[in-house]
């Protein structure tokens, strides 16, 4: 072992982290919560774990105990962590994100507010704790269509379509004092004017102020019950691909903006009629990370560089290009469950590999649990990622998926 590595909240993809890092590294894992949601603690890499710290209640004693093990560096290893990460990075001066911008990359709302303070373009946006101001604010900006959503959550969790005051209202109580995925009760709910065009995911690595492009995807949704838009593919963008002009550099002041200098972040937006406007962006690794998948497809991942910039003094981030290259076509697609039934994942995954461009499959919920309607990300029980130099092959996968999936789920 050649150091000691803290990974905070190391849930989803951030274990591909703590396992990729494992082989060289001794891990310490801290806990930015006592407790978690069963869906991320169930995807803990205990296993590789020297150690398994909790923060709450204990944060000097955590401190110290990281201080004994001299780490290497500090990664939030997922949404949950980003906070407490920079705290601990900073108290060890280690590299990481001043702690003084942590709630702007955690908080939608002051997100925005701190960008368009920056002068970054962002969307018309207010926040409310009562309805009448929520609908009063859509009034007096003569918005019709509108988004409704928590300020604090993760995996598109009860964001809404709004286009009456009816359906306003209905967002607004089915977010509001809600305990959501993160854990925190929704005090606030904010609306922000609906931002027409494509919606578009971009991943990077920093170090040290600068910014890599490790992948980026235009993405593709279908409209669900009840006013719900649910991811339904993502497509790998030519590095070439004209649109990256405008939408890379808008990506960087974003990162610039919120302080996110040092490692992942994955940035979602939409490419309107005016120019890039941001959803928002997580200063972690993508929740769709695949590093096999991209290795093949640009010849780098944002796992592999992450640790590279944290543990290896950059080297690899800086021999390669600012911009990705793409090498193979890629569509990550999100399984779509249209009935509540035992998901039958390993019937399922055989049929998959069938499948001319199939790459990997990732299930969110394990073979046997009953599935839901899919309405958001988190209700999707998986993800498959479909690899192939021609596309044709990339597009006859995906339309025999749907079918399998019509028929399965």
């Amino acid at each position: 072992m050649t150091g000691t590595l803290v990974l905070v909240d190391a849930l989803s993809t951030g274990a591909m982290l703590a396992r990729a890092a494992a082989g060289t590294h001794r891990i310490v894992h801290v806990h930015s919560r006592p407790n978690l949601p069963a869906t991320f603690a169930a995807s803990l890499p205990s296993e590789v774990f020297a150690e398994d710290l909790v923060h709450p209640g204990a944060a000097d004693e955590v401190l110290q105990r990281l201080r004994a093990h001299r780490p290497a560096a500090v990664i939030a290893a997922s949404e949950f962590g980003v906070e407490v990460a920079d705290e601990i990075a900073a108290r060890l001066g280690l590299r990481g994100n001043d702690p003084a911008g942590s709630l702007a990359r955690r908080d939608k709302y002051v997100m925005a507010e701190v960008l368009a303070a920056a002068g970054v373009p962002t969307a018309r946006q207010h926040r409310a704790a009562g309805l009448g101001e929520l609908l009063a604010w859509r009034r007096r900006h003569g918005l019709r269509r509108v988004v409704v959503k928590p300020v604090d959550s993760a995996g598109s969790e009860d964001v809404y379509t709004c286009d009456t005051d009816e359906e306003i209202a209905a967002a607004f109580r089915a977010a509001m004092n809600k305990t959501n995925l993160m854990l925190r009760a929704n005090e606030t709910v904010m609306i922000q004017e609906h931002l027409a065009g494509d919606e578009y995911v971009v991943n990077t690595v920093s170090r040290d102020g600068r910014h890599w492009f490790t992948d980026a995807w235009i993405s593709n949704k279908v409209e669900r019950a009840g006013n719900r838009l649910a991811y339904d593919h993502e497509d790998l963008l030519d590095s070439g691909d004209p649109r990256l002009a405008g939408i890379l550099p808008y990506v960087a002041a974003v990162l610039d903006g919120l302080g996110i200098a040092n490692g992942p972040a994955h940035t979602e937006l939409i490419l309107t009629a005016d120019g890039p406007r941001l959803l928002e962006t997580g200063a972690r690794l993508s929740g769709l990370a695949n590093p096999p998948a991209l290795d093949r497809c640009t010849g780098a991942n944002q796992v592999g560089l992450t640790l590279d910039c944290h543990l290896h003094d950059g080297a690899r981030l800086r021999g390669l290009p600012a911009r990705y290259e793409r090498r193979a076509r890629a569509r990550c697609v999100n399984l779509i469950a249209h009935r509540a039934v035992p998901l039958p994942a390993v019937e399922l995954e055989k049929m998959l590999r069938e499948l001319p461009a199939f790459e990997s499959v990732r299930f969110r919920i394990p073979e046997g649990r009953m599935t839901r309607p899919t309405v958001d990300l988190n209700s999707a029980p998986g993800v498959v990622f479909l690899v192939h130099p021609d596309q044709r092959a990339i597009d006859e996968s995906y339309h025999a998926l749907r079918e399998l999936e019509r028929e399965l789920l």
